[in-house]
């Protein structure tokens, strides 16, 4: 996914599971530094749809991006083969 700096709309992400009884955390690593816990919402339990609205504070950059489901005491990440990409580009001013 490929957003541009400053933006403040919602973004989705899939994961492969009912999230029904589920808690979700979505993680960001940078390429260098921490990860980052965005905040997120469960928007399609069912469909197992996570939303985060971006607030226009990430950093320029690519992140390594997943999702930590836990439910009923496992945790399932997802994806569960390598990772999703968020990339941050400069908008034009």
């Amino acid at each position: 996914m490929i957003i541009k700096s400053g933006d403040t709309h919602v973004v989705q992400w899939k994961a492969n599971l009912d999230l029904t009884s589920a808690t979700v955390r979505l993680v960001a690593k940078p390429r260098t530094g921490d990860p980052i816990v965005l905040a997120t919402t469960i928007t399609d339990a069912t469909e197992g749809l996570v939303s985060h609205t971006l607030t226009g504070t990430l950093a320029i950059g690519t992140y390594k991006v997943e999702l930590e489901v836990t439910d009923g005491g496992e945790i399932i990440t997802f994806p569960n083969n390598g990772y999703s990409s968020l990339t941050v580009i400069p908008d034009l001013d």
